[in-house]
């Protein structure tokens, strides 16, 4: 897995923009990166994902409704319009809007993809870990309840009873 900074520079290096205007470009990308990568934001998305699954913080007692075609074809018109409006203005005119909604209609399309799906979650749960770093406080646990253990436990410390 990339690092957002790395991911950035390799994007921008492919892109086959100019090079005196990739460095407001990798800016850009760099704070809109950390801007969506912020711990405020993860709680955000955590909030989100918790109230789309439990709303009220209860299960549903049935089922969604099922959408319509015409439901899901106008929340894609939704999606691609609030995806095309993050980009910024230059970079829209730079690309034009039909290319801009082309490569966010291929980003919804390629979301469709239950492996891909799969894959994608995997990822972000390793980044909410390394991120929280679970593993010291696992380890720190670990020596504390050793070391409660050892002194309640006269075997542990090397005394007989």
């Amino acid at each position: 897995l990339l690092a957002p900074s790395n991911f950035i520079h390799r994007l921008i290096s492919s892109s086959g923009l100019p090079e005196l205007s990739s460095l407001s470009y990798h800016r850009w990308l760099e704070v809109q990166v950390a801007n969506l990568t912020s711990p405020q934001r993860w709680v955000q998305y955590l909030r989100l994902l918790r109230e789309s699954i439990w709303p009220g913080g209860v299960l549903p007692k049935f089922p969604r409704p099922v959408r319509t075609q015409e439901q899901k074809v106008a929340t894609e018109k939704q999606a691609l319009q609030s995806l095309v409006g993050v980009l910024p203005d230059f970079v829209v005119e730079i690309l034009g809007v039909n290319r801009c909604q082309l490569s966010w209609g291929l980003v919804l399309e390629s979301l469709q993809q239950p492996l891909i799906n799969r894959h994608l979650i995997f990822c972000l749960g390793d980044i909410i870990l390394e991120f929280l770093d679970l593993s010291a406080s696992v380890e720190e646990s670990a020596t504390t309840t050793s070391a409660s253990d050892a002194a309640g436990n006269p075997k542990r410390m090397g005394v007989s009873p």
